[in-house]
């Protein structure tokens, strides 16, 4: 596999040193704007989005949207609002892992440094998908059964398959981190001895009702071969539908599987409706590390390889605007590193996906040359 020289060249050429106020400028006038890193993980990668909602923001986009549930969304939405009632890390320990970083924590702070000095404005923060378990309904589940005769086995199994709160039971397969029973199977057990244990007793009406939460989060998981397609385009749907109303523009945190504006999932829904006013922000990067992963050069027929080679000659990120300069650049297929929580480095090839038309998934490239891992709350 070898790099494209010709269209290599045409990258760096297009490309431009990052300037976030000048691309905010640029994005300003969207409906909606979809921030989508190629890894979640990464403290580059997140304090650009960052500084980029913050920009938007101080250009009247006045709402802030999180893949994550709609409980979790007005949580937040209290928060910023000074109307909740509990800290931040409260609400960012029920969110979902990759979201419960400082530079999460450090977006939502500055919502509300804005929504205090522009009162007017009413900022808002919504999430997207429907509510579900949390794990404060584990806990809650293994303080009812304190003390019974089953509490030990109810705290195993939960313990056992919270975890995929962080990221989900198939990466937990994928590291070989569990290789038994399937999650809802153990979450239907911990529902039956809930209901031995409680047998009888005031408790039990609402542990039976937080279980019920936790079997349907672990059946509707990936691992189950759940299509979430559907919910996607619901939710997309649901969110045109209130900008429409109000009149508002948002920019979207989370990434590109769900974000691109072409395929099955959220993005191209808002792809289909608002056309040009929907903007999707691809962001690459070079190598690095992650957690505790070293992350090799990208392969050289990827697009990172030549994104690469524009970043080396401005000394740092850059940008290519798709709307641009660089829209005819992009139009073959181009494989692009997909670093989720089941990417292993020593299979790094295995982990690409092709982008048949670039132009119509994303408008805007943003590429980091090296990247560390994400700072998280705890």
């Amino acid at each position: 596999m070898s790099r494209d020289e010709a269209l290599t060249g045409a990258i760096a050429r297009a490309a431009r040193p990052l300037d976030i106020d000048d691309l905010a400028a640029s994005l300003a006038d969207a409906t909606v704007v979809g921030l989508a890193p190629t890894t979640r993980e990464a403290q580059e990668v997140a304090d650009i989005q960052a500084d980029l909602v913050t920009a938007l923001v101080e250009r009247g986009t006045s709402t802030f949207v999180l893949q994550d549930t709609t409980d979790i969304g007005a949580r937040l939405d209290a928060w910023v609002h000074d109307r909740a009632g509990e800290d931040l890390s409260t609400i960012q320990d029920e969110m979902w892992g990759p979201w419960q970083t400082m530079s999460l924590a450090r977006t939502i702070h500055r919502l509300r440094e804005h929504q205090r000095a522009h009162p007017p404005v009413a900022l808002e923060v919504r999430g997207i998908r429907r509510p579900t378990a949390t794990v404060a309904d584990y806990d809650a589940v293994v303080a009812a059964v304190s003390g019974r005769p089953q509490s030990e086995a109810v705290s195993e199994l939960l313990t056992t398959i919270r975890v995929a709160h962080g990221g989900g039971e198939h990466v937990e397969r994928a590291h070989g981190r569990w290789d038994g029973p399937p999650f809802v199977e153990l979450a239907r057990a911990a529902r039956d001895l809930t209901a031995v244990a409680l047998a009888g007793r005031p408790a039990l009406s609402e542990a039976r009702l937080r279980l019920d939460r936790i079997v349907e989060f672990h059946a509707t998981s990936l691992s189950q071969g759940h299509d979430g397609s559907e919910d996607e385009r619901r939710a997309a749907e649901e969110l045109i539908g209130h900008l429409t109303r109000t009149g508002r523009r948002a920019v979207v945190w989370d990434g590109i599987g769900h974000l691109a504006g072409a395929g099955p999932a959220f993005g191209s829904r808002l792809r289909d409706v608002l056309l040009d006013d929907y903007r999707c922000v691809l962001t690459t990067f070079g190598q690095g590390r992650i957690r505790d992963l070293d992350l090799p050069p990208p392969r050289a027929d990827s697009l990172e390889a030549s994104l690469e080679v524009a970043a080396a000659s401005f000394g740092g990120s850059v940008v290519v605007d798709l709307r641009a300069d660089g829209r005819d650049l992009l139009t073959k297929a181009h494989h692009v590193r997909l670093v989720s929580g089941m990417y292993e480095p020593t299979r790094d090839d295995r982990h690409y996906i092709t982008v048949d038309d670039m132009p119509a998934a994303f408008d805007v490239l943003v590429h980091v040359p090296r990247v560390s891992p994400a700072t998280f709350i705890s």
